[in-house]
Parts: C-alpha cells; structure tokens; sequence
C-alpha cells in the first residue's frame, strides 16, 4: 500500500512537472566595500590599507612614506542627486541611459592597455573601479549603471560611502588629500 502511495505521488510530480526546480536568470554582480577610514591612522596609513585591500598582493610599506604617491589607477564614478554620472569629474551620462558611461569605460580600458597601465606586481590592465552614488539614487538607477560598469569590464568594482578609505583618505581624480 505504501508502495502504491509513493508511486502516484512520484508520477504526479512527473506530470506537474514539479520535479524539476524553476530556474530563473539572474545577473550576479559582486562588488567589494572597502575598509572603514580609521581616523587614528594617517592619511599615508590608510592610503596604503586602502591599495593592500585592493591589490592584496602589494604589500604595505614599513615604515609608511610621508606624502601620498602620485596614484590615478582606480577610475571613481559619482551619480549626483540628479542622476548625473561622472568618472573622474568629466561627464559621462545620466543613470537613465549608461551607456555613455559603458563606452567611455571601455574606451578608458583600450587606452590603458596601450600605454601599459598594469596593477601593481602584475600585467593585469588597471580596470579597477570605484562607485559613489548620492543616497536620493533609486535601487533601479543605481543598478543600471552598476550592470554597465560591469560590462564595461571594470575589475574590481568598489562602493564608496562617506566614511570609507576611499572617500576619506585620497581622492584619485586629483591625485590631492580630502579634508574630513
């Protein structure tokens, strides 16, 4: 009797086709979040933190150099209020259609690979990417140009929030510190 009952429920689930799990597509994009500023350490200290979490096979230098170093690796994209896009202060669209900021991007890459702009220790093309967005940007937005930052190619993609390394420490489009 047992038997029986295990049967038609097996057959039945055959039939409704319940045996098989739904399968949906969905894009899956990881993104790293960067160290916290830590305002005991130095702007230097927490620029090379920064760059160790980054590119975790560079090590930090002991003793830490006074000065930050000339850096322009890590291309920063802001979304204002308005939802405009920036990467590294020049236009680059609007969150409503990001493919400006995907050409621009790619572009970017191509000019990197020609004049040899490697990551540290490595012939990896620099295509590291930092993202800001003002905290009145939809979900939605901030999605699209997410999924065009990275068809773009851009490795790794970074958020920055206001009390992060990356905000705090340096700002990478000037190569200047940023007063707290």
């Amino acid at each position: 009797m047992n038997f029986k009952f295990i049967l038609i429920i097996i057959l039945c689930c055959w039939f409704a086709n319940c045996s098989k799990p739904m399968q949906t597509e969905q894009t899956v994009i990881f993104v790293k979040v960067p160290p916290i500023y830590n305002d005991k350490l130095s702007r230097e200290e927490n620029f090379y933190r920064f760059t160790h979490f980054l590119h975790p096979q560079s090590e930090i230098p002991n003793p830490i150099p006074k000065g930050l170093p000339n850096y322009d690796g890590l291309l920063h994209i802001l979304i204002d209020e308005k939802g405009k896009i920036t990467i590294n202060s020049q236009d680059a669209g609007n969150v409503s259609n990001p493919d400006l900021l995907k050409e621009k991007l790619k572009t970017l890459f191509q000019e990197r690979k020609e004049n040899g702009v490697y990551e540290p220790n490595n012939w990896k093309v620099y295509k590291a990417v930092g993202i800001k967005a003002d905290s009145s940007i939809k979900y939605g937005d901030f999605m699209k140009v997410l999924e065009a930052v990275k068809q773009s190619g851009a490795e790794p993609v970074i958020l920055s929030f206001d009390n992060d390394a990356l905000t705090k420490a340096y700002n990478f489009s000037t190569g200047e510190g940023i007063k707290n």
